[in-house]
This record gives C-alpha cells, sequence and structure tokens, in this order.
C-alpha cells in the first residue's frame, strides 16, 4: 500500500512538471518574446522620430537658403522633399514657403508627437509584461517546490516498505 501511494505521488509530480510547470514556462517565454519584440519596435520607432526631425531640418534649411538666395527651390527637389514629408505626415503638404513653415512644423511636430506616445505605450506594455512574466515564474518556482515534495513524500514512502521489510527480516532471524 505504501508503494502504492509512493508510487502515485511520483507519478502525480511528473505529470505537474509535464503539465503545468511546461505549460506556464511556456507562457513565460512567450511574455519574454513579446516584451523583445516591444523593445525592436521602440527602437525602430525612435528612429523615425529622429528621421522626421532630420527631415524638418533639412525642410527649413532648403526654405531658408532658398529665401536668402532669393531663388526658388527647383521643382524636382521640391517635388521630392514633398513627396518624403508627405510620407511621415497624416496631411497632404503642397507647397514649401517660409508661409508654410509654421504648419509644416506644427505637422512634423505631431508626427513626432505620435510617435512618442507610441514608445511610451509600448514601454508601459513592457512593464506590465515584466510583472506578468515574474508572477509566471513565481508560479513555476511554487509548481517545482510542490512537484519535488511530492517526489520525496513519494519516495520516502516506497523506503519505508523497503525499510519496514528489511526491519522485519531482521527480526525472524
Amino acid at each position: 500500500m505504501l508503494v502504492a501511494a509512493g508510487l502515485t505521488l511520483n507519478i502525480i509530480s511528473a505529470l505537474m512538471t509535464n503539465f503545468f510547470i511546461d505549460d506556464v514556462t511556456r507562457q513565460a517565454n512567450e511574455l519574454v518574446q513579446q516584451q523583445q519584440n516591444n523593445d525592436k519596435l521602440i527602437t525602430l520607432i525612435w528612429q523615425q522620430v529622429e528621421t522626421v526631425d532630420r527631415k524638418k531640418e533639412y525642410v527649413l534649411e532648403l526654405i531658408l537658403t532658398s529665401k536668402y538666395q532669393e531663388k526658388p527651390i527647383p521643382t524636382e527637389i521640391k517635388d521630392q522633399v514633398i513627396n518624403e514629408i508627405n510620407y511621415w505626415l497624416d496631411q497632404e503638404v503642397k507647397e514649401l514657403s517660409i508661409d508654410g513653415i509654421p504648419t509644416l512644423i506644427t505637422l512634423l511636430n505631431k508626427a513626432q508627437d505620435d510617435r512618442r506616445e507610441k514608445i511610451n505605450q509600448l514601454y508601459l506594455d513592457n512593464l506590465q509584461l515584466i510583472e506578468e512574466h515574474a508572477d509566471k515564474m513565481k508560479s513555476v518556482s511554487q509548481l517545482r517546490n510542490l512537484a519535488l515534495f511530492l517526489q520525496i513524500i513519494g519516495l520516502a514512502l516506497v523506503l519505508a516498505r523497503d525499510l519496514n521489510w528489511h526491519e522485519h527480516r531482521l527480526e525472524e532471524r
């Protein structure tokens, strides 16, 4: 009877390890993967913020140079710059001029702010993922401790029978 109880506890421990602990560990690994993906996305979005900043500087230089030299921006260059700027904006810009600078800067700043807000949200998501991961790892630790306890008790029950049998044989002699 002791052997059967001991073996049962060892089987329960093995099943816990196989089903529960492995599943929770897999979930924890998925959380880490999501966090890493968010980190990569944060880096890419931050590069976009810097790119928009460089575009803003370039457009200002182009417009101011054109004004100070009292020459219009060549049409091919102007069209290319407008296409590049419009890629980053929600609203289309049709002309580059001194009078349009405040509106253009406002639109570019909004594009940067939107991306910064996305970065902030991803960062907050990562904080939540870190917390969830810590909870999962705590659960894994508790389950492993329980599985180990069940294995030890199961082994003790199996050994108790052997020790009992060994003592019984010594008494017979």
